[in-house]
């Protein structure tokens, strides 16, 4: 029993809470962390070194994080700001995707980590899907391949093994998986033409892929991807080639039946998963490594399917490579602004504005950010849903202002009084410009806008990319990555 459990906590990612490690926390195969654990390279490093030391083996644990852009960056304190794939994806750039990938890994080699799970190659087919959303590079099945296989190479020359996402494809459903299980609907022949496109081109060369937590029905309608032998075996290794190791999205998502269970962790072993993951609960995670023991110990999970997955870990740990120096010098400094300043996209009209002149509108919490870029920048926001007389009384101060609306919209395609406060401005302000900052599927509901441009982010790095075409002369050279219309 011992031997064996030590065997499944191998098999077993695990996250915890707070910036110390309890001296109670088992030794598992890999850890995984959050902005709770730090927020910086100079915080997250103390973790990841005292994890290193702790190890009595030879090989350290697999240290990995959500380092990819835009809003799933845990760490943002001291690395380089990067915007969202989706903004890779309207440069077009290989080579741009290439350098933030290795400039991504530097970042990642100062904090310890050695994995990262990106890039996402789950397409944006979906308007309504703001689980995956502007995490995606786009539409175009080829195009995502080709930029994650660059994104994925920067990481990989870097020092940082890559963790493609989420299989075998997240971007056809609105369903977040966090909350409960997303049911893929389309054809086995639609999946292959284009949801799978981008896993079937890298995963022969894969050191890892990540599953989704999706029903596929025209694969196997009984069990989620994650729990699925015809998934998860049959599809991925056998008939796509992948021989990485193959890793579950976190076992506690809701999307699952049974979320957390040791049950649940047994299945997902047993279908092919090889690296569990526990995102927060390592309660979780022991409770599962005691089961996945019990089974082997019982004969009900094969001791060798335990041996194999745990053979695909170690391959993940010894390909790690050592931290860098915290004061390392950056391979590509500013990269992230130059992806940003790439991809904003013109849809028409002239992408000027003055500063002193005009006042930037948001559309929820986050503010515009634009003021830190253009300080003489006028500012004001709005909810995203606003009410009836919160619009008024913009209305109402831009007329006392007397300045230039700059409307930055964010999914007002999902929030019908935000689109409509948007028209309202337009209308008394024919020569306002408005920009898409999330996902482009807002940008047909303003067909009577002079001026349009999108930019994929309200993040920092987004927003500096923008004030470098408003503000700063830049031509936008950027190309929209998704197509109109969705569903």
């Amino acid at each position: 029993m011992t031997d064996y459990l030590q065997l499944a906590r191998d098999c077993i990612a695990t996250g915890f809470h707070g910036s110390e490690i309890d001296p109670a926390l088992p030794r598992f195969g890999g850890y995984v962390f959050f902005a709770e654990n730090g927020t910086s390279p100079q915080e997250l490093r103390a973790l990841t070194d005292a994890l290193r030391v702790r190890e009595e083996r030879t090989l350290p644990p697999v240290l990995a994080i959500d380092q990819e852009g835009g809003r799933v960056a845990r760490l943002r304190d001291g690395v380089e700001p990067m915007p969202p794939l989706m903004a890779l994806g309207a440069a077009g750039n290989i080579d741009l995707a290439r350098r933030a990938g290795e400039q991504i890994a530097f970042d990642l080699r100062r904090a310890g980590c050695t994995l990262d799970f990106a890039p996402v190659l789950d397409l944006a087919v979906n308007a309504k899907n703001t689980v995956i959303g502007t995490r995606s590079f786009g539409d175009d099945s080829q195009r995502v391949a080709e930029l994650g296989a660059a994104l994925a190479r920067g990481l990989r020359d870097g020092g940082v093994l890559p963790c493609y996402k989420h299989f075998p494809g997240h971007g056809a459903t609105a369903v977040d998986s966090h909350d409960e299980l997303p049911a893929i609907d389309s054809t086995r022949a639609s999946l292959r033409a284009a949801d799978m496109v981008p896993f079937a081109a890298v995963a022969p060369e894969a050191v890892a892929i990540m599953t989704g937590h999706l029903l596929v029905r025209a694969i196997d309608s009984q069990r989620p991807a994650t729990l699925s032998a015809r998934i998860a075996t049959r599809l991925l290794r056998d008939e796509l080639g992948f021989a990485g190791a193959l890793v579950s999205d976190c076992l506690e998502m809701r999307a699952l039946p049974g979320a957390a269970s040791p049950q649940t962790a047994i299945l997902a072993l047993s279908a092919g998963v090889d690296l569990l993951l526990f995102s927060h609960d390592t309660d979780a995670a022991y409770a599962a490594a005691t089961a996945i023991a019990q089974a082997v110990e019982s004969g009900a999970l094969p001791l060798q399917r335990l041996e194999t997955a745990r053979r695909r870990v170690e391959r993940l740990r010894a390909h790690a490579s050592p931290p860098l120096d915290l004061d390392a010098f950056p391979p590509h400094p500013m990269v992230g602004r130059e992806v940003a300043r790439s991809a904003v996209t013109l849809i028409r009209g002239v992408p000027r504005a003055d500063p002193v002149a005009s006042v930037a509108i948001a559309f929820g919490a986050n503010g515009t950010r634009l003021r830190h870029e253009a300080p003489a920048l006028r500012e004001a926001s709005l909810p995203l849903e606003p009410h009836r007389d919160q619009i008024r009384a913009l209305l109402d101060d831009l007329e006392g202002w007397q300045r230039r609306p700059l409307l930055l919209a964010q999914r007002a395609h999902l929030y019908e009084a935000q689109a409509a406060a948007i028209a309202d401005v337009i209308a008394r302000y024919p020569d306002a410009l408005v920009v898409s900052t999330a996902e482009p599927f807002d940008l047909p509901l303003f067909p009577r806008a002079r001026h349009l441009l999108a930019c994929y982010g309200n993040d920092a790095a987004s927003l500096g990319g923008l004030a470098d075409v408003l503000f700063g002369g830049a031509m936008p050279s950027g190309q929209l990555p998704v197509t109109f219309p969705h569903e």
